[in-house]
């Protein structure tokens, strides 16, 4: 008889501890419980360690801080759980998250994601961010190219994490999104359950909040990608380059909006697409930098 599979949850953390009874309470009311649950304290000040140890947890301990991609390779590489969930300690799991996800972790699939919302600190729903199992399955790198996969949605077969080495170390921010990629770029199979099971709060201190960090290292993610992805992932590289290009003028990041336009050029765009007579003639007039500033100007208003 084939043994049932386990399932790791796998927490990184730095100066948590004012989250992780709110987290480990929601692991609590797991209706299919976790059969190990570790967590890395990635140097932090505020005894973490010791309080998820209370709470029940096998911790890891790192001095000094390595960073979130760091942190998850670390406890991949020590959780022995046939299946892994990395979760971080400020956000929630919805009581039927694992039995719901677990579900559709079949021998066919390596990847379970879910749908996610996050909230503002206030309690208000900013963002709930939709997956689409058929959308993907029918092009797994250029939907999840346009489609970015946050750290807590997923579940892992761990031999597909160390099919690609993990986490990417180098990035410390939209190192989550670029794990799906290179996941499905390597093949992995994907089901989608297209229900919200996880729930992201948004705080002013946290990694992500820093936005121009947050999007030059997004940048710096799609220059790695046009060098990697085969041709019929271009449509979908060249429209997140302009995408990202929009939000580095709004955030007066000149060099690296000039930087995804020249991508974009090497990968035979023409920025930025638009069906404005005003735009297209700025850029005829003015060039690609011009007529985006424009844009950017204009749905501003």
């Amino acid at each position: 008889m084939t043994a049932e599979p386990t399932f790791g949850l796998l927490i990184p953390c730095k100066n948590g501890v004012r989250f992780l009874p709110r987290l480990f309470a929601s692991v609590r009311a797991q209706t299919r419980p976790f059969d190990q649950i570790w967590l890395f304290d990635d140097g932090s000040s505020d005894g973490s360690g010791k309080m998820a140890a209370a709470l029940g947890a096998q911790v890891l301990c790192s001095e000094n801080s390595l960073g979130p991609s760091a942190a998850r390779n670390r406890l991949s590489a020590a959780c022995p759980c046939d299946w892994v969930h990395f979760h971080d300690a400020d956000d929630l799991l919805d009581p039927g998250f694992l039995e719901k996800m677990s579900a559709r972790a079949d021998a066919n699939t390596d990847v379970v994601i879910c749908n996610a919302r996050w909230f503002h600190s206030n309690g208000e729903v900013e963002r709930e961010w939709c997956y689409s199992e058929s959308e993907l399955r029918a092009a797994p790198v250029p939907y999840l190219l346009t489609h970015p996969v946050g750290g807590i949605n997923g579940l892992y077969r761990r031999p597909a994490l160390e099919a690609i080495s993990g986490y990417d170390e180098n990035l410390k921010v939209w190192e989550d999104a670029d794990l799906h990629v290179r996941l499905a770029a390597n093949g992995a199979r994907f089901r989608v359950v297209e229900e919200s099971l996880v729930s992201a709060l948004r705080r002013e201190d946290s990694l992500s909040a820093g936005m121009k960090n947050n999007w030059r290292n997004r940048l710096a993610a799609l220059r790695h990608y046009a060098g990697m992805l085969p041709a019929d992932c271009t449509p979908a590289l060249i429209s997140e380059l302009e995408a990202a290009a929009r939000v580095l003028v709004r955030l007066d990041e000149s060099a690296a909006a000039r930087e995804a336009i020249a991508l974009i050029h090497q990968l035979g765009g023409d920025p930025p697409t638009s069906n404005s007579i005003l735009i297209q003639t700025c850029k005829r007039v003015f060039g690609a930098m011009a007529a985006l500033r424009l844009q950017v100007l204009i749905r501003r208003t």
